[in-house]
């Protein structure tokens, strides 16, 4: 599914995006297209309701790239750290996890000025999609541990999976474990959603179409940038098959409701539900 599949939208001084036959092969964008999707430097969309929002950059694009980038990174670069032991300190996952939590939620909050406004469109079924994401991904998750040898060659290309933390498995801090449950539920169902969310489709699938990527629409998709923001959101979750299921299913949606915060609700939708599911069925490697 790519931008051929999305209806024409008018710009102001472009009239409508390139049709299906006028995208390139493979989405890779000439200074055409690129001048055709985004209008110059002066475009932006409409205002009705059904048209692609495009936000133009409030500062320098190195101060919008640090904002869409800088959240992702660190919470990425933590969670490769946190499982190690490598502080040697007791309680580092929770310590590491709970701090990881803290600092992304204030570089969100620092560069609240660099991302798009709010808006409610498409929210409803944003949540229902986020529901049957939920139900996407378990049922990927048990074909991948049901097929033979595929989950051993995931585990050794990724070096194993999520830490699989228990909270109940030592009796002696239980009061600090079932607190850091909160935490963690906070971290899947708030701090994630908004930070992948401006990663995968606020910055790199409109980067995919524009080098000012504030520039590009949002929920327009090459085929290209489609599979690209696919794999490369599944290149990150040891859930291989789930991820490339799920991510496929809110590239669609963002496609559908050409609204950031839609996929950021989906995303939330489906932690919590995923959250209470594991704290239900005890199934902690997909903490």
């Amino acid at each position: 599914m790519g931008a051929e599949a999305v209806s024409p939208r008018v710009f102001e001084g472009t009239g409508t995006l390139p049709d299906s036959g006028q995208l390139p092969r493979f989405g890779v964008l000439n200074r055409q297209h690129r001048a055709e999707l985004c209008g110059g430097q002066r475009s932006r969309c409409h205002s009705h309701p059904h048209e692609v929002q495009v936000n133009p950059p409030p500062t320098s694009n190195r101060r919008g790239l640090v904002a869409y980038i800088a959240p992702f990174a660190l919470y990425l670069g933590i969670t490769m750290l946190e499982s190690k032991g490598w502080l040697g300190i007791a309680h580092e996952y929770e310590i590491l996890c709970t701090a990881k939590g803290i600092v992304v939620a204030l570089l969100l909050w620092c560069f609240r000025g660099e991302y798009p406004a709010w808006s409610s469109r498409g929210l409803g079924l944003a949540v229902m999609a986020g529901i049957v994401g939920f139900v996407v991904w378990i049922g990927l998750d048990w074909l991948q541990t049901a097929l033979p040898g595929f989950q051993a060659v995931i585990d050794s290309v990724m070096q194993g999976g999520r830490a699989g933390y228990d909270p109940f498995a030592d009796p002696e801090s239980r009061m600090l474990r079932l607190t850091f449950v909160g935490v963690r539920i906070a971290e899947m169902a708030a701090i994630v959603p908004v930070m992948e969310e401006l990663f995968w489709r606020g910055f790199l699938a409109r980067y995919l179409l524009a080098d000012d990527f504030r520039k590009a629409p949002q929920g327009v998709f090459t085929p290209f940038s489609f599979a690209v923001v696919t794999l490369a959101f599944a290149s990150v979750h040891p859930e291989v098959l789930a991820a490339i299921g799920w991510g496929a299913l809110i590239n669609l949606i963002f496609r559908r409701t050409a609204n950031l915060w839609a996929c950021v609700v989906m995303h939330a939708t489906t932690n919590a539900v995923l959250a209470a599911y594991i704290l239900a069925t005890g199934h902690w490697r997909l903490w």
